[in-house]
């Protein structure tokens, strides 16, 4: 069936430990359109990026299984920043961007996410984190333009940028047209809610810049780890407002947390994208 929107499945919703194609087949089978895969700060994972046997591997795994991995939520960047005050880790940070890029460019995967933060979120930062962060994301957005891929930005939990609306200048000041908003639903609420403002109309600020949207449950005070319903998140509403702005790509962001019907909650949850994407096109 031709559609006019894509559904990715995250790789943390499975139990860690399957192989690629198992997980491919299972997301297939479930009716997603494409996977993403997390790079995050463990070096079981972030060690992918160097395996040529892994490459290999997801080659033909998304040969195989007739469904591709078309997206890398580099989540690592969130722990090895590209503007921590440690210069090792901040080294690191840009060798594992850059080794995320090589790895994208192998297996033709055109989209990676990065966190916007300067630094993890519970230590301190300040003008210099800040400076960092921004010269390094420059140098590198212009090496992702030269390879042919999209950066998107995920605001995070923290009020460095939490929010569309403190993403958005920071896409304004790159100017770099591969560099894209891939905002996250469970942020943007919360970061707004903290703030005491809208989150549609902060949602609205980024007109124009979105790439695509990571649908993530939060609380008061958990931002991760709640299957969709758990929560407080607004996610008709939401999907409603980014399909308005063009959005058609979704990506499902929940964490397998040792549920027995993991396998139902793949299904349900691509069940509850539809219903919302349903919802959003019928009040285009």
């Amino acid at each position: 069936m031709n559609k006019s929107y894509r559904i990715g499945a995250y790789e943390k919703a499975f139990p860690e430990g399957f192989n690629i194609a198992y997980m491919l087949e299972m997301a297939r089978n479930a009716g997603y359109d494409f996977f993403e895969l997390s790079i995050d700060r463990t070096e079981k994972r972030i060690g992918r990026l160097y395996s040529d046997e892994y490459i290999d591997n997801l080659k033909k795994a998304m040969d195989e299984k007739k469904i591709r991995v078309e997206s890398i939520c580099l989540s690592a960047l969130s722990t090895y920043t590209l503007g921590n005050s440690d210069p090792e880790k901040e080294k690191r940070a840009v060798e594992i961007f850059r080794k995320t890029m090589d790895f994208a460019c192998r297996l033709d995967i055109p989209v990676i996410q990065i966190p916007a933060c300067d630094m993890p979120k519970f230590d301190p930062r300040d003008g210099q984190t800040d400076r960092r962060f921004r010269d390094n994301l420059k140098m590198l957005l212009k090496e992702a333009q030269q390879k042919g891929l999209t950066i998107g930005l995920e605001n995070m939990e923290n009020d460095y940028m939490d929010t569309i609306a403190k993403s958005i200048d920071l896409l304004r000041e790159m100017n770099c047209a591969c560099f894209r908003l891939y905002s996250d639903s469970g942020n943007t609420y919360n970061g707004n809610r903290l703030a005491g403002s809208d989150y549609l109309e902060d949602l609205e600020k980024g007109r124009g810049y979105y790439h695509a949207f990571h649908l993530k449950e939060v609380n008061e005070v958990r931002y991760g780890g709640l299957f969709y319903g758990k929560g407080h998140c607004d996610f008709a509403g939401m999907v409603r407002k980014v399909w308005s702005m063009g959005v058609r790509q979704f990506v499902l962001e929940y964490w397998y947390t040792g549920s027995p019907n993991w396998l139902k909650d793949l299904a349900e949850a691509r069940r509850m994208c539809e219903e919302w994407i349903r919802g959003a096109m019928e009040n285009v």
